[in-house]
């Protein structure tokens, strides 16, 4: 989810905050909008932009909504599942013989420019979109060979004869 936000960030042009003083409300629907807006001011005091503590000190008020904040998890699988053996209780573990277990970060956010001092609207962002993919695959493979240096031993006499 991070790194989803941080891509999402990267495309974000931040050249009319540079040098002013601005309050950030950061607006998003899940628990994470807490952690994801003090990494959102740590990213803009990154980009050389102020942090006013104060709200009435601020040139510029940025509201910021986190649109999307999201971990998908998808799974595929082929093989035996986990049981328990009845009467004897213990358990066979599980044998895939495929196995595929999917992550994704989505993250959507998207800036309002508020003027400080009269409250009027400046500009907004583009949405910028972020997204990550982590792929997880088992494969059972079994492979049977030999390799021996031992040569083939030659016998005068063959058994049963």
């Amino acid at each position: 989810l991070v790194r989803s936000f941080e891509r999402a960030l990267a495309t974000l042009d931040t050249q009319e905050f540079k040098g002013k003083t601005v309050v950030v409300d950061f607006y998003g629907l899940t628990p994470d909008k807490d952690f994801m807006k003090e990494f959102f001011i740590a990213w803009l005091q990154g980009q050389q932009v102020q942090i006013a503590t104060d709200p009435n000190q601020a040139q510029l008020r940025l509201k910021v909504f986190a649109q999307v904040l999201a971990v998908d998890q998808g799974q595929s699988f082929v093989g035996a599942p986990s049981f328990t053996v009845p009467i004897l209780g213990f358990v066979i573990p599980e044998i895939p013989l495929f196995r595929n277990v999917k992550h994704s970060g989505h993250a959507e956010v998207k800036i309002y420019t508020i003027d400080g001092e009269t409250g009027k609207f400046v500009d907004q962002s583009h949405t910028a979109i972020g997204a990550t993919q982590y792929d997880d695959y088992t494969i059972m493979l079994v492979v049977h060979f030999i390799r021996s240096d031992i040569d083939e031993p030659k016998w005068d006499w063959e058994p049963g004869a």
